[in-house]
């Protein structure tokens, strides 16, 4: 029998079997390199949390810029409601804390994939130091998608509906009238008093004199010089204030804005996902181009789940991109797919 020179010899596979079984791992090795992981990842974090405890005002105007650009947009004054004496100070350690945490995900996500990599050969672990670099990035992508999109269209959305709601008429019916004892004499002429004329400027004047009076038309507020200072007072646009006022609280919308930026953020992690799935065999890419509807499905159910609040726009805001990064995953797991049999 000729021996055929591209068939390799026995020697041969018995040398790589013996190199693949000293490259595994025991349970108790995976489960050492799983806590080094974690250790590492906390550390990461820890170490993102001191600069983001320090520059937390920073981040706070950072966050709530997006609702005070869409508020002064509507005529309202951009400001945040403190509801307790002590919100503004759980605002500063919540935003700190999130905050560390959704910089340093670049970092969490490495450490999962090198665990991750650590029962992979090697072939396999090049292509894992691939996924590392565009997770981190999707990840950024995703958080930058909801600040600059997502989130002042939401914000628009939600004042826009409240603003819609209008003061109804309070003028009491006859009945009411006698339960309430309301006075019930004619409305006397009233002679309106003239007043003064009040400038509309668009910036303070230079140097006031204490009694001058004027409007800031870009502040949107009264203002009255006295020999102590400046007077002011907010001014909001309309004839009548709206019955609902959009005023939100501090600690509610730290955590509205931050919860959104881990669900988008991970949200865009799909075509990773997607892809990790048909490389590695588990799931083929005709398999999840034939279970589309049950695809549909979970991305509803996700959206809702990882959703910090139960209105339908930002689960709808959510599962729109969740699905076509699917696609989009899927088209670039044929592409690999497509090379690894050409190979």
């Amino acid at each position: 029998m000729v021996d055929d020179p591209t068939r390799p010899h026995y020697s041969d596979a018995v040398q790589e079997d013996e190199a693949v079984e000293g490259t595994r791992m025991s349970f108790g090795d995976h489960l050492e390199e799983l806590r080094s992981c974690l250790i590492r990842a906390l550390i990461g974090v820890a170490i993102v949390a001191v600069f983001t405890f320090i520059f937390g005002r920073q981040i706070l105007e950072i966050i709530f810029r997006p609702l005070w650009m869409v508020q002064f947009a509507n005529g309202l004054q951009p400001n945040l409601q403190a509801l307790a004496p002590t919100d503004a100070f759980t605002a500063y350690l919540k935003i700190s804390f999130l905050s560390a945490l959704i910089l340093a995900m670049p970092w969490v996500l490495h450490q999962f994939w090198n665990f991750v990599a650590s029962g992979l050969y090697s072939k396999e672990k090049r292509f894992i130091r691939g996924v590392l670099w565009a997770s981190s990035g999707l990840f950024v992508l995703g958080v930058l998608f909801l600040y600059l999109v997502v989130l002042p269209v939401v914000l628009q959305f939600f004042i826009t509906f409240n603003r819609a709601f209008g003061p109804a008429d309070l003028s009491p019916s006859a009945f009411q009238s006698l339960l309430l004892a309301a006075d019930q004499k004619a409305p006397e002429e009233v002679v309106p008093p003239q007043v003064a004329s009040i400038s509309v400027l668009h910036e303070d004047p230079a140097e006031p004199k204490p009694g001058d009076q004027w409007v800031n038309a870009t502040t949107r507020r009264l203002m009255i010089q006295t020999p102590n200072g400046v007077w002011s007072t907010s001014l909001e646009s309309g004839r009548v204030s709206p019955a609902l006022q959009s005023q939100f609280a501090v600690d509610q919308y730290i955590s509205f804005v931050l919860l959104l930026a881990l669900a988008f953020g991970m949200t865009f992690e799909t075509p990773i996902v997607v892809v990790f799935l048909a490389w590695s065999g588990i799931v083929p890419t005709k398999t999840m181009a034939g279970s589309r509807r049950y695809v549909v499905m979970g991305v509803i159910v996700a959206s809702a789940i990882m959703t910090p609040s139960a209105d339908i726009l930002n689960q709808m805001l959510l599962a729109g991109p969740m699905y076509v990064l699917f696609e989009l995953g899927l088209a670039a797991a044929r592409f690999i797919e497509k090379g690894k049999r050409a190979a």
